[in-house]
């Protein structure tokens, strides 16, 4: 399973940096949605799913998003919907360091219908 932060301005790449403090090397992709460039930041997002999905066809993510209704939460969750993979990813809003560390813990450890009922999300459909 797939860790992923979006957020606006640079926190997504500073709660990865501050990954690196718990974790050695997390395997985490940051986008920073800075304007005016959040459509260059959607691309590299998209590119970026794109390269673990080439890696694996079945794989899943978790998506850490800063505030609910930001435009990196809304980006997150139309691509995610465009692209059909709504139903094998869970985003959480509200991000903050003790979040990225608990669900960078959890990503390996337990199933994404589990995390997504640990998120909040028992709507969620797996499979």
């Amino acid at each position: 399973m797939k860790l992923y932060i979006a957020a606006n301005e640079r926190l997504a790449s500073a709660l990865k940096d501050a990954l690196t403090n718990y974790f050695a090397e997390p395997e985490v992709t940051a986008t920073d949605f800075v304007q005016p460039y959040d459509e260059q930041s959607e691309r590299e997002l998209a590119a970026a799913l794109g390269r673990d999905l080439r890696k694996n066809p079945e794989e899943q993510f978790i998506f850490l998003t800063d505030a609910f209704g930001s435009t990196a939460d809304n980006t997150v969750r139309l691509l995610l919907a465009r692209s059909g993979l709504a139903e094998r990813s869970v985003v959480v809003t509200g991000m903050n360091l003790p979040l990225a560390i608990k669900y960078y813990g959890l990503k390996d450890a337990f199933s994404l219908a589990t995390i997504a009922e640990i998120a909040g999300e028992p709507q969620l459909r797996v499979g």
